[in-house]
């Protein structure tokens, strides 16, 4: 791949629809394009996007509402315990999803392979929400939340948030809704956002394993 060829036509790439298509979804193409700002949205073909703008959250500027408060210890938080079975419910919980059996497949893999990683959310043992993405660098590439209780997605933004916020990473939030936007998301332009990328997916993430910030909670 000629990774400044790819920089150049991504800024000039469409700002709503598909940058590309390729046959089908692999785990070395997604470690290779994530960087980029590039993630697939639909498969067979694969879709793979750069939205501009792009939908972002810096940790230290999560909204939390007062009535929120009393929600943040109702729940059990895991991190990396099943994420499998959170990517599972992902889909479940969708009537229309682009995750698919072989998005599960792929980004399982990724998770055996240490990238890709979740904060779930439990009631009485039960899987009740959360939320998993890619950590690459100091970046936190938001895939998909899910609640099933009230509540649940919010606190897994808030505590996902909570985690990473002393090792100054960003989570990348791909597109806005008002519910990302009211949790203290905003769009940035694609331009900023690759520059962002650029810098903060070259350093150290600051921990040896996601799973040891359970401590923190």
């Amino acid at each position: 791949m000629d990774k400044s060829k790819l920089y150049s036509k991504l800024l000039t790439a469409p700002k709503d629809s598909p940058v590309f298509l390729s046959p089908e979804l692999e785990s070395d193409f997604i470690l290779e394009l994530y960087p980029f700002g590039l993630f697939p949205w639909t498969n067979h073909p694969v879709t793979w996007w750069c939205p501009d703008p792009r939908c972002v959250l810096f940790p230290d500027e999560i909204h939390i509402q007062k009535n929120m408060r009393k929600f943040l210890k109702t729940y059990e938080i895991k991190l990396d315990y099943d994420f499998l079975k959170l990517i599972t419910l992902c889909k479940q919980m969708r009537v229309q999803s682009w995750i698919d059996e072989d998005f599960i497949r792929v980004y399982n893999e990724l998770f055996k392979q240490g990238f890709a990683h979740s904060l779930e959310l439990y009631e009485q043992d039960e899987l009740i929400g959360g939320i998993y993405g890619l950590i690459l660098g100091k970046v936190f590439f938001g895939e998909s939340m899910v609640s099933a209780r009230k509540n649940a997605s919010k606190i897994a933004l808030i505590k996902l948030c909570e985690l990473l916020k002393p090792y100054d990473f960003i989570i990348d939030c791909q597109v806005y809704n008002m519910h990302l936007e009211f949790m203290g998301a905003k769009n940035i332009a694609r331009k900023d956002f690759l520059a962002i990328l650029e810098k903060k997916c070259e350093q150290e993430s600051g921990f040896e394993n996601f799973k040891d910030l359970q401590k923190l909670l």
